[in-house]
């Protein structure tokens, strides 16, 4: 997993934060490349608040994805204004967007069995 850094404080980690938005990304760029504000717009299918994101967090996960050879950039010549950097995803990060996902299922019945034992033990109290 790459490491993310300077992404949330305090309880929750910002490690869960950036891991949950790499995951996101990969997923966008999954469906097809992309570029930051692109991506950015994606990001709110995932509950994201974008008005109140910083872009720079996000080009901060996109370096980590790069770093960790799981998206590769390069500069785009299809626009009609500046360049953008576009992004695709590689082989590497299809098999880690996969692996990825096969974790959060996991996590998913595991917070869900906590959840019933939780409302199960609020229904005797």
């Amino acid at each position: 997993m790459p490491t993310g850094r300077g992404f949330g404080k305090g309880r929750g980690g910002g490690r869960r934060k950036m891991f949950f938005m790499e995951s996101c990304l990969l997923m966008l760029l999954h469906r097809e490349p992309g570029y930051g504000y692109s991506l950015m717009d994606g990001m709110k299918e995932f509950g994201f608040q974008t008005a109140e994101m910083d872009i720079s967090i996000l080009y901060r996960a996109l370096r980590d994805l790069e770093s960790a050879e799981l998206v590769v950039s390069s500069w785009g010549e299809d626009s009609l204004g500046p360049q953008r950097r576009m992004y695709t995803i590689t082989p590497q990060g299809e098999t880690t967007l996969a692996e990825w996902v096969q974790t959060l299922r996991q996590r998913r019945k595991e917070i869900e069995a906590l959840e019933t034992a939780y409302d199960a033990v609020k229904k005797i109290t």
